[in-house]
C-alpha cells in the first residue's frame, strides 16, 4: 500500500486518537499508511514538529547535541514531560540522560540522580494518581506532578505499585525496604513501592548502603542464571527489549543484565551478543 502524505493537522490528528486507545493497525487503515508509518509518528520518530501528543515506545536515537540540549533544559528548570514530548524519547531516558546513567561520554551539565530520585509513593498519592487517570488526564503530565518516571505510573495502572504508609522515627524507608525484603518480596517489586531502582535496593536490604539503619540485613548471595535463561535474555534484548523490562521479569538487576547481554559475564553460555555502546 503506497503512503499517503499527511498534513501537520492530521499527524496531531493521528497522535490524539491514538493517545486516546486507538490501535495503530486502525489508523493505518483510516489515513491510508502503513502501519509502520503510524509507529514512528506517535513516538516522535518522525514529524516530532507537526504536535500532538507523543507517547513513550522505542526511544528514538538521540544526537550529542540534542543530549547537551537535554541536560541544559533540565538543569534550566524545563518539565520533563515537556523535554520528553519534544524530542519524542520517554520521561526515563530524559532522567537518565540528565542524571548521566546514559551518554555518559557527552557534555553538558548533569543533575544529581540523588536530587531526581523519586519520594515513594503514599498510598494516598497513588489513589490521587488513579483518579487523575480514569479523569483522562495524560500520563506524562500526571508523573510530572508526582516527580515520578512513566514507568512509576504504569506500574500504578498494572496495581504493581500499591503505595507505602507514611511513617515517622526509625520506621523510614529504608526500615521499611529492609522489613519487605525480609517477608519475602522482591527487590523488584520493593523498587517499584519506593520510585527507587533495583540496584538501590539490593544495596539497602544488603547494608552495604544505609548501614547505620535499623532493619533486617539479607545475606549476601547472588542468584544464578540458566543457559536458557542467559539465551532467553540475550535474544530478547537483541529484539528490542529494553534493560529495565527483563530486569523486571527475571527479577534480576539491571547493571548484572547489561553484563550478560553485552558478554562480559556468562561469556560461554548461548545466545547473541549486543555491542556495548548499545544505548537503551
Amino acid at each position: 500500500m503506497a503512503s499517503v502524505p499527511l498534513s501537520d493537522a492530521q499527524v496531531r490528528e493521528l497522535r490524539e486518537k491514538y493517545a486516546a486507545g486507538a490501535r495503530q493497525v486502525q489508523l493505518a487503515d483510516e489515513y491510508g499508511v502503513r502501519q509502520n508509518t503510524v509507529s514512528s509518528l506517535v513516538t516522535g520518530r518522525s514529524r516530532l514538529e507537526a504536535g500532538g501528543p507523543i507517547l513513550p515506545g522505542k526511544s528514538r536515537k538521540v544526537t550529542s547535541e540534542e543530549v547537551v540540549a537535554i541536560r541544559e533544559a533540565v538543569a534550566a528548570g524545563t518539565p520533563r514531560a515537556d523535554i520528553s514530548a519534544r524530542y519524542g524519547i520517554s520521561h526515563q531516558m530524559v532522567s537518565n540522560i540528565a542524571s548521566g546513567r546514559a551518554f555518559a561520554d557527552v557534555g553538558g551539565p548533569l543533575t544529581s540522580a540523588a536530587v531526581t530520585r523519586a519520594r515513594p509513593l503514599t498510598v494516598e498519592q497513588v489513589e490521587r494518581i488513579r483518579e487523575r487517570l480514569a479523569a483522562g488526564e495524560d500520563r506524562a503530565a500526571v508523573a510530572e506532578a508526582f516527580g515520578v518516571s512513566h514507568w512509576t505510573i504504569a506500574s500504578v495502572v498494572r496495581g504493581a505499585t500499591t503505595g507505602v504508609v507514611e511513617t515517622s522515627g526509625e520506621d523510614d524507608d529504608v526500615v521499611q525496604m529492609r522489613r519487605l525484603h525480609s517477608e519475602g518480596v522482591s527487590q523488584t517489586e520493593i523498587a517499584r513501592r519506593f520510585g527507587t531502582s533495583q540496584q538501590r535496593v539490593s544495596l539497602i536490604v544488603r547494608g552495604s548502603s544505609h548501614a547505620a539503619h535499623g532493619g533486617p540485613i539479607a545475606e549476601p548471595h547472588r542468584r544464578r542464571l540458566g543457559d536458557d535463561e542467559v539465551r532467553g535474555i540475550r535474544e530478547a534484548y537483541a529484539a528490542g527489549a529494553p534493560l529495565a523490562e527483563l530486569a523486571e521479569q527475571h527479577d534480576v538487576a539491571a547493571a548484572l543484565l547489561r553484563l550478560v547481554v553485552t558478554g562480559r559475564t556468562y561469556a560461554d553460555r548461548p545466545g547473541p551478543i549486543a555491542p556495548a555502546d548499545r544505548h537503551d
